[in-house]
C-alpha cells in the first residue's frame, strides 16, 4: 500500500528536472517599459510544471495595483520556446505571446497585437520579489 502512494506522489510531482528542457521552472521579470505603450509596470513570466506558462502583468499607475494574470503552455525547441494560448487583454487591445528566447539568463519575449509585433527584455529571476 505505501509502495502504491509512493508511486502515485512521483507520477503527479514535479519535483524532477525535464530533461533537455531549458525553461522548466525558471521565473522571469520585466520592469524597464515590458510591454511598450501599454500601462504595466511589471511582468513576470514562470515557466511551470508539465510544460504549463503563467504570466502576470502588473500596473500601479492608477494609485490601485492591478494584476492580470493568464495561463497557457509551451514547446521547449532548445533555446526557443512556443508559446500556445497566452493571451492578455489591456486597455481594450488583446496581446498575444508568440515565443521565448532564451540567451542564458536573459530571454527575449516575442508578442503582438493586432497589428503590430514587439519584443521584451526579460531577466531570470532565482525568488519572486
Amino acid at each position: 500500500m505505501a509502495v502504491c502512494a509512493v508511486a502515485a506522489f512521483v507520477f503527479t510531482s514535479c519535483i524532477f528536472d525535464a530533461p533537455g528542457d531549458r525553461f522548466y521552472r525558471t521565473l522571469w521579470r520585466s520592469s524597464e517599459f515590458p510591454l511598450g505603450p501599454f500601462s504595466v509596470d511589471k511582468l513576470t513570466l514562470e515557466f511551470l510544471c508539465g510544460q504549463s506558462i503563467s504570466i502576470e502583468a502588473e500596473d500601479t499607475t492608477s494609485g490601485t495595483p492591478v494584476k492580470t494574470v493568464r495561463y497557457g503552455t509551451y514547446e521547449n525547441d532548445g533555446e526557443t520556446a512556443v508559446l500556445e494560448g497566452l493571451t492578455i487583454s489591456l486597455q481594450g487591445r488583446e496581446i498575444t505571446f508568440m515565443e521565448a528566447r532564451r540567451n542564458g539568463d536573459t530571454l527575449d519575449l516575442l508578442w503582438r497585437t493586432e497589428d503590430q509585433d514587439f519584443t521584451t527584455v526579460m531577466h531570470r529571476r532565482s525568488s519572486y520579489d
